[in-house]
């Protein structure tokens, strides 16, 4: 099913070089995006060839993700993710990044991807996935507050 978080995909292919989460990504759900990780150029979602932040980790600062860098919070993922959309509520999960990256360094990267995947199911039917953006389950259509405090926790 399309609409489930894929529970076999290794962990480190489900956290983004910027510390996101693809399991509640759209265009993860939907399958036109493999992850940032996945080098198959062979998928509808082709932003990530272009993006600098998977760029810097991979080929400057080589590293699994941005909270492993000293630089972090650099300029880079501040202009583009984290400072950006300051009240706009589809864009609430960027500002939780550094938030994130304390939890994968408290953590480690399984046991973080474990509680986004717990995170971000759905609470009232346990089949589909709240993603990003609308923050609706993907199939039951249950809405919740981008806040993730009132259905998500």
């Amino acid at each position: 099913m399309v609409n489930k978080i894929k529970k076999e995909n290794n962990s480190l292919e489900l956290l983004t070089y910027c510390g996101l989460y693809c399991g509640a990504c759209p265009s993860y759900h939907r399958e036109t995006c493999l992850g940032c990780r996945s080098d198959d150029h062979n998928q509808k979602r082709t932003s990530k060839w272009g993006c600098k932040i998977r760029d810097c980790c991979i080929d400057i600062k080589e590293v699994l993700y941005c909270g492993q860098c000293s630089d972090f919070p650099c300029k880079i993922i501040s202009k583009k993710l984290i400072d950006s959309h300051p009240n706009d509520q589809r864009f609430y999960y960027r500002h939780k990044i550094p938030k994130n990256m304390k939890e994968i360094s408290n953590l480690g990267v399984s046991q973080w991807v474990l509680k986004q995947r717990n995170k971000w199911e759905c609470k009232t039917c346990g089949e589909g996935v709240v993603s990003f953006y609308n923050y609706e389950c993907s199939s039951c259509g249950k809405e919740y507050n981008s806040d993730n405090k009132t259905e998500v926790n």
